[in-house]
Parts: C-alpha cells; structure tokens; sequence
C-alpha cells in the first residue's frame, strides 16, 4: 500500500527538518522518497506499507518525534483504476 503524509510544522523547526533528513524506514517501510515544499505544507513523505495500521504507526512517530501536524493519504496509482 503507498501512503503521502503531508506535514505542517507546528514546533520544533530545525530540529524537525534535521530529523526528516535523516529518517530511516523501521522493518516493513519503504520510504521512496521525502520532499520539502513552498505553500500550505513544508514536507511530504511518501512511502510504503503492508498495512494501514504499520502505516499509522510510521507516521504517529513521526509526527511525535517532529511536533507536525500531518494528514496521510492512501495513493493507489492510476493503472490500477
């Protein structure tokens, strides 16, 4: 399953930069790539999971370890439809 987590800094700054930087995938992710962007959100991760409950537990600690404010997405690319 391919998830978009777009983030919000609400805290941290810097600090929550530095971590996205160097974030490593636990077991069962794969991150595929990490964005810094202009406009309403500052970050975007989009990664894989097994499951929706792996997915959510990814981007929980994230969003703890950077003080975020994040919304995640399920993707499903277009050839698939």
């Amino acid at each position: 399953m391919l998830f978009i987590t777009l983030l919000i800094p609400k805290g941290k700054g810097e600090e929550a930069v530095e971590y996205l930087k160097k974030l490593k995938a636990p077991k069962g992710i794969t991150i595929r790539n990490i964005y810094f962007t202009f406009g309403r959100y500052d970050s975007i991760i989009i990664f894989e999971a097994p499951t929706a409950k792996a997915a959510m537990d990814f981007a929980m600690k994230i969003g703890f370890a950077t003080h975020y404010t994040m919304e995640t997405l399920t993707a499903v690319e277009a050839k698939e439809i």
